[in-house]
């Protein structure tokens, strides 16, 4: 092949297993991508893809495309890298990458201060729990939860965000002990490992929800008991902490580019104003401020 639109047609088809999520990743629609991988068979004289009953799969030939095609799509990456390496001033975008409970409750104002204090600066910020690829220049910097960052990321690695138990007042007050509930992000038959060192390891779990800010509106509005995080569970005035519990430290917070961009004045600035951010809220991320236990 020579046309790297073609190769892309195989990674995509590669990462997404199906015509459609093909298609959402090319930016296409689904009969482009069948009507191109038709055209790509005909001028092989063979299949490059074949249908399988877990979604489409590359053929030996396909396979031996898609090392190729990896190969150059390291390369495009290397050259977007060393392209965003060489602007320097202090001006142009940024994309920043920051989980929505953080940007929610702890960033938003400072970004918006942050762009009103630099205008020739571009804030494009991206607020997913989805893991942004640094070296595949998905984002250009990163707030991350992790005590095992990628070693090679620079940036500031600050304190602990802190957990604690918690439940609304009235849930305490009116539901016998032996009818609480767990609200968890999960659940498969067996309890996380952590309802066993509360107050209560015996309460059965409810409600499972993914999304870390609905739990604690969920338990806020009087549902469950929740592990929350100390930096949310201060934005909702019906949620105290459980007698005998304090805050315990659950991951550490960084702050991270990739390398080749960490010389980059506007990466820097932006690098060092959101770690001073951070540091200003410890108290609150780290759980120090907590109220006493009811």
């Amino acid at each position: 092949m020579n046309d790297w639109d073609d190769y892309r047609l195989v990674l995509a088809i590669h990462n997404g297993k199906t015509l459609r999520n093909a298609a959402n990743e090319l930016g296409v629609n689904h009969s482009t991508v069948s009507r191109r991988l038709a055209t790509l068979n005909r001028n092989y004289g063979a299949e490059i893809v074949r249908k399988t009953t877990s979604g489409l799969r590359l053929s030996p030939l396909g396979e031996k495309l898609l090392v190729s095609a990896k190969k150059i799509e390291s390369l495009v990456i290397q050259d977007k890298r060393f392209e965003r390496a060489q602007q320097l001033a202090l001006e142009g975008d940024i994309s920043v990458s920051i989980p929505p409970p953080i940007m929610q409750f702890l960033l938003l104002d400072d970004l918006l201060r942050f762009q009103q204090t630099h205008p020739r600066i571009t804030l494009n910020i991206q607020s997913s729990y989805e893991i942004a690829n640094l070296d595949e220049c998905e984002t250009d910097v990163v707030i991350r939860v992790s005590n095992t960052p990628d070693e090679h990321l620079v940036g500031y690695g600050l304190f602990s965000v802190a957990t604690q138990y918690y439940a609304a007042k009235d849930y305490l007050k009116n539901t016998p002990p032996h009818l609480y509930q767990w609200i968890t992000n999960t659940y498969s038959g067996y309890k996380p490992e952590w309802i066993k060192r509360t107050p209560f390891p015996d309460a059965k779990v409810g409600p499972c929800i993914s999304d870390l800010t609905l739990r604690h509106q969920a338990a806020n509005s009087g549902h469950g008991l929740i592990r929350g995080a100390c930096y949310i569970a201060h934005n909702f005035d019906n949620l105290v902490s459980l007698a005998g519990t304090k805050p315990e430290p659950f991951q550490q917070i960084w702050v991270l580019s990739h390398p080749d961009l960490a010389h980059i004045d506007r990466i820097q600035v932006l690098k060092k104003y959101l770690t001073d951010a951070l540091k200003s809220k410890k108290a609150r991320i780290t759980g120090e401020d907590e109220a006493v236990n009811v």
